[in-house]
């Protein structure tokens, strides 16, 4: 059988470099890949990865990623500094993503496609957001 080299371009090239930026900025709050744990967190999520166009050595492809933040309300009392907070960090990613829209070896063309607010139906103490990404990666070939 023969090996086929590849770099996995979805986890070095966007989620790690996303990771970079939120924890660059935001170091208090922990980021994870697998479930939110904690009064608040981060939760990357990859969703997709479309091809786009041949260049002349490369895929360009668009990847797709869902940044979720998620805090966990006390009371009644804390509820309108918690949605505070939380749309407040909801502006800050927004603007961590527009200000490195094109990151140099990595990424170009990225933008926040939506964000949804919503409660946990389970447990109606949680709030999140769900921030959509795509970015542009041109995948070389070699």
């Amino acid at each position: 059988m023969t090996r086929v080299a590849f770099t996995n371009n979805f986890k070095t090239t966007v989620l790690d470099n996303i990771q970079k930026l939120i924890k660059q900025t935001i170091p208090s709050i922990p980021l994870y890949y697998d479930r939110h744990r904690g009064q608040e967190s981060f939760l990357l999520r990859p969703v997709s990865d479309n091809f786009i166009e041949y260049a002349s050595n490369a895929h360009v492809r668009i990847y797709t990623v869902e940044v979720s933040f998620e805090i966990e309300s006390g009371s009644d009392f804390t509820r309108d500094k918690d949605i505070l907070r939380m749309t407040d960090i909801a502006e800050l990613v927004k603007r961590i993503f527009f200000d490195n829209r094109n990151l140099i070896d990595a990424w170009y063309n990225a933008s926040v496609a939506s964000v949804v607010y919503e409660r946990d139906e389970e447990d109606t103490e949680k709030e999140r957001f769900i921030l959509t990404l795509e970015c542009n990666v041109n995948e070389v070939i070699s």
